[in-house]
């Protein structure tokens, strides 16, 4: 049973709802988080009280959780794993960072989405992949699951690899040796003439931000003082051996080196919870593989799933001021994580792809219906799954549901204003400074027009 916070408190959301631009379908995803102790539940007093949690004092309420209920546009923007997915090695912020977290608030996002994952000594720390993929030395590539490593050892990795990264900066032959192997189409990890950018060729972040691209890639000269690098490694010493991060990055046959212009160290959730702005919503994506992620379906057991969901929790509710949503592209990860608690909105993602081996993750139907039974806020759905059928909005949002969208088509601009249009209030985007500027435009255009039919 989720925690019990009363009804009054629901119904002073749903009210502040129909005020807004949306109000109809924002009442109707609000009343999708009413606590069990409604009279739509029908556990015994016995079975409520036994589970009943009180709100902490100063913990913001249920509505002030939602994203975009309360941004001006009418839709948050959500910016993907900080300033961006790291698409290709080299120019950029390492993604899933304190770095680059603070640089996308510093670029306008409302939200950012991160994807936590749990070590096998039960702290949640910030990683999308599912493994992490190390090379020592001359060796293998290994690979290791989050969960299999504990906290000291994954942030031993994560130093020894920033290391690595710094003395190939400044020339250590070994360090240069290990980060250079990459594939050939990629240009050279010390860069070229070419490949420079020179923060005074333009006269603004603005100007800095269209430079970048849909891809969040920024130098630590355009982002430096404004992603606030973490400087406490140095270099590797000549008696350490070379550590190096790999990934396998679309359009290359093997993994390659991950290295980024600017560095910083795999996080905590607490860390990144007590760092980053207060202004700054979380949206926390708990990662989960799902059975076509592993080879033989491997899935992770239900026990050590809600272990990893309440330590999760524990920190968010250890930062009581903090904005704070959950999603998940596992329905199971989403309906636990609902039950456990009743403040924070949990939203489940999907792409609606046919022929996956869970059926809710296959069609939009389905994934109305998972949320509905599981009283979930909303979902969040592929971008190019409402660009190919305009009617998914109004369906979601008909059954309501807010509704949010991801993926690389939410760097079109267009597209974006097209969904903000059609009722979607969580955008999760790349290009963050491209989509902020575009719904502060639309923010200001809104006002004017308020302001002006109020004479």
């Amino acid at each position: 049973l989720a925690p019990k916070y009363g009804n009054r408190l629901v119904d002073h959301h749903c009210r502040q709802g129909r005020g807004h631009a949306r109000g109809g379908a924002v009442s109707s995803a609000l009343a999708n988080v009413t606590p069990p102790g409604s009279p739509d539940r029908t556990c015994s007093t016995e079975e409520e009280e036994a589970h009943v949690e009180e709100v902490p004092a100063g913990l913001p309420d249920v509505a002030s959780q939602i994203p975009g209920l309360f941004e001006e546009s009418g839709c948050a923007v959500v910016a993907h794993r900080g300033l961006g997915m790291n698409l290709k090695p080299g120019r950029g912020i390492r993604e899933n960072t304190v770095a680059s977290i603070i640089a996308a608030h510093d670029f306008g996002a409302d939200w950012s989405e991160f994807d936590v994952q749990v070590t096998k000594d039960g702290v949640p720390v910030l990683w999308h992949d599912d493994f992490i993929s190390v090379r020592r030395g001359d060796g293998e590539v290994e690979n290791f699951a989050i969960r299999d490593l504990t906290l000291d050892e994954l942030k031993r990795v994560s130093r020894a690899a920033i290391a690595t990264a710094e003395a190939a900066k400044i020339g250590d032959t070994r360090a240069v040796k290990a980060t250079r192997s990459r594939p050939s189409s990629e240009l050279e990890y010390s860069g070229s003439e070419a490949d420079e950018f020179e923060l005074e060729d333009f006269t603004n972040v603005s100007d800095c931000a269209d430079s970048a691209g849909t891809s969040g890639y920024l130098s630590e000269e355009e982002c430096g003082e404004r992603a606030r690098i973490s400087k406490s490694v140095a270099p590797m010493s000549p008696t350490e051996e070379p550590v190096v991060l790999y990934r396998k990055f679309a359009g290359t046959e093997a993994p390659a080196p991950w290295i980024m212009d600017v560095e910083d160290e795999i996080p905590t959730l607490h860390e990144l919870m007590t760092k980053a702005p207060n202004s700054l919503g979380f949206s926390l994506e708990l990662k989960f593989g799902t059975p076509e992620d592993f080879p033989g379906g491997k899935k992770v057991d239900p026990a050590r799933m809600v272990m990893e969901l309440r330590a999760t929790l524990a920190v968010c509710k250890s930062h009581p001021r903090r904005r704070v949503a959950f999603s998940t592209f596992d329905p199971d990860a989403a309906i636990h994580m609902r039950t456990l608690q009743g403040l924070y909105p949990v939203m489940f993602i999907t792409n609606c792809q046919p022929g996956q081996e869970d059926l809710r993750r296959c069609t939009v139907e389905a994934a109305i219906k998972t949320a509905i039974d599981a009283d979930l806020v909303g979902l969040v759905i592929r971008a190019d799954v409402l660009r190919n059928d305009p009617t998914v909005p109004q369906r979601v949002r008909a059954s309501g549901l807010m509704l949010g969208s991801y993926g690389g088509p939410n760097s079109d601009l267009d597209l974006v204003e097209r969904q903000v249009d059609l009722g979607v209030g969580y955008l999760c985007t790349d290009d963050v400074p491209a989509v902020a500027r575009l719904m502060s435009s639309r923010s200001t255009t809104r006002n004017a027009v308020l302001v002006a039919g109020a004479r």
